[in-house]
């Protein structure tokens, strides 16, 4: 079970506020917190929480929040590729509200600074079977060239096209699996729930929709599949999509079926969505395995 991130890293400034604010609004928060995050890290931290072999590759500002980025992959993704590059380590500014509801807002300077030719490199040997992560942090044509090396290995391609900054119809026919919740159907599909049949037929091989509080719909060439949301107080939903894509991924890379992959990706959302932060809010290893296992001796 193998898998190759690549994406971005960021430091996460979460302000936790009684709502979401606004147009011209000012609000006092009342709460801060300052954790490391970016969905590459993100991903690639749970897929290795979920028993995967990992590679991350990504870039990183030389400063602090470059610093904190390589002590955790020492500590917990050892074949991290971490490219320092000249511009910071990019952020991202969160605001939660009380619901659980957030907004966020993230730079891509150092993302950005990942090339093509250096991100594919970075990959290393990328082997039949193995699983390829993007996001939509990179540039287009970093992307694009990772789904391609990706394709040309006879690797399972998924994309998480989130945050959606450019178009992405010329890739989507490299795309095996497209993550998307119903913003970014929208935006890419130009329509609802409904629009996973128009995204396949754009070129993505399969779509899972994620739906918040509403589950997930997966659907493929098999047809479709409805996974409700695991019960849950819900009280930051921020780094939800990482975990239940990271651990439906990790599922399928281990042999599970698609119901018994999207249920486990359910249980694991929801103790994330259960905690404050984004890393600090993660399952950990023992919790991921039971979600797995649970999963798997339901299927």
């Amino acid at each position: 079970m193998r898998a190759i991130v690549v994406g971005n890293v960021t430091e996460d400034l979460v302000f936790g506020l009684p709502r979401l604010p606004r147009e011209g609004e000012t609000l006092i928060a009342a709460s801060r917190l300052a954790d490391i995050g970016g969905k590459g890290l993100n991903q690639a931290l749970l897929l290795a929480r979920a028993g995967c072999d990992v590679r991350l590759v990504s870039a990183i500002g030389d400063d602090a929040a470059g610093r904190r980025a390589q002590d955790l992959a020492a500590a917990e993704l050892p074949d991290a590729a971490l490219q320092v590059v000249e511009a910071p380590t990019d952020q991202s500014i969160i605001h939660v509200a009380a619901d659980g509801a957030n907004h966020i807002v993230s730079s891509a300077f150092a993302a950005d600074a990942l090339g093509p030719e250096a991100a594919v490199a970075a990959m290393g040997r990328v082997a039949p079977g193995d699983a390829v992560l993007v996001q939509g942090n990179l540039s287009a044509g970093t992307t694009a060239a990772v789904l391609a090396a990706g394709r040309a290995a006879g690797a399972w391609n998924v994309a998480n096209p989130s945050p959606i900054r450019w178009d992405w119809t010329p890739v989507l026919p490299l795309v095996d699996l497209a993550i998307v919740n119903r913003a970014e159907l929208a935006d890419l599909a130009g329509t609802d729930t409904r629009g996973t049949r128009a995204l396949r037929a754009q070129g993505a091989a399969a779509v899972l929709l994620t739906l918040g509080a509403e589950g997930a719909r997966l659907d493929a060439d098999d047809g479709v599949t409805v996974q409700p949301a695991a019960p849950t107080d819900a009280v930051d939903t921020a780094g939800a999509g990482d975990t239940f894509a990271a651990v439906f991924v990790a599922a399928r890379l281990r042999g599970l079926p698609a119901s018994a992959a999207l249920a486990a990706a359910a249980r694991a959302a929801a103790l994330t969505v259960s905690r404050r932060g984004t890393f600090s809010a993660f399952p950990s290893r023992d919790e991921i395995a039971a979600c797995l296992g649970a999963a798997g001796a339901a299927a």
